[in-house]
């Protein structure tokens, strides 16, 4: 196989005097040179959005320099492998003239999901959701403790612990943290509540991320705090109609009913049954 010379560029210094393999058969160790159409990505890595224009500059770097920095892959079957570590170089590097990429086996005695999150976290931030599932995968597939895994993975298990916190959140207030429209601490805040647990004003406020923390804690504290008989109302409407309903009102007495529904098919019986 007839190698590009720029794949070579910068190894030696990267991987010191580590075995260049040009028979990916022969051995489990050492650097190997794979066919770039050999090489897929693993559907269960952390990262699942990738920034185009960062893979497009990391593209114009590999046509200049070459790729001086191999993957990490384990064996899909006797002629293909999966990515473990380096796809957004594999991605780059497909829009590029190089044929074939340099890579190391992972050993077998290493976790890929924790190679994986680890690369991840270093190289680049990754979404709130995406480490968050991450982490929750490894504690369900290795029974770790926060503690255990926060050592793994260099983040401290206060971290952790939030970010798994967050999994709890509304899929709404979920978005808007992916997105940066709120912060951690916004997030914390709305942990166990729906956007039909503010009024519109506020609601609009924490999507557009025009609220403090502490006014959002403020407010969740009064939303919660409702009078016993207006909660007896709500629950005796809602068993009534079958779906949950809100009772709103302001202190001219002047307010409003919601009745919330999942679906078009509810919808359509709570309009009939209105009718009748």
């Amino acid at each position: 196989m007839v190698v590009n010379k720029k794949l070579g560029k910068g190894l030696s210094s990267l991987l010191g005097n580590k075995e260049i393999l040009q028979d990916k058969k022969s051995e489990d160790k050492g650097l190997i040179f794979i066919p770039i159409e050999k090489i897929f990505r693993d559907e269960t890595q952390p990262r699942k959005e990738f920034n185009k224009e960062k893979i497009d500059e990391l593209a114009q770097s590999i046509k200049k320099n070459g790729l001086i920095q191999p993957l990490i892959v384990i064996k899909k079957d006797i002629d293909n492998f999966s990515l473990v570590a380096g796809e957004r170089r594999w991605r780059a590097a497909q829009s590029t003239d190089l044929k074939v990429l340099p890579a190391l086996l992972l050993p077998k005695d290493l976790d890929k999901d924790e190679i994986s999150l680890i690369e991840n976290i270093q190289r680049e931030d990754l979404k709130v959701s995406e480490e968050a599932k991450a982490y929750q995968h490894l504690i369900e597939k290795n029974n770790y403790t926060h503690q255990e895994l926060s050592k793994i993975v260099g983040k401290s298990r206060s971290h952790i612990t939030n970010l798994l916190r967050l999994l709890d959140l509304d899929k709404v207030f979920f978005d808007l943290l992916n997105n940066g429209k709120i912060s951690m601490g916004h997030a914390r805040a709305l942990v166990g509540k729906t956007p039909n647990d503010f009024n519109e004003d506020i609601l609009n406020k924490i999507k557009i991320g025009n609220i403090s923390v502490r006014n959002l804690e403020t407010y969740k504290n009064k939303a919660t705090t409702k009078e016993p008989n207006l909660i007896y109302e709500e629950k005796m409407l809602s068993d009534t109609i079958g779906f949950k309903t809100k009772i709103t009102y302001n202190k001219k007495g002047k307010g409003n009913i919601k009745i919330f529904y999942e679906n078009l098919e509810q919808y359509n019986f709570i309009v009939n049954k209105l009718k009748n």
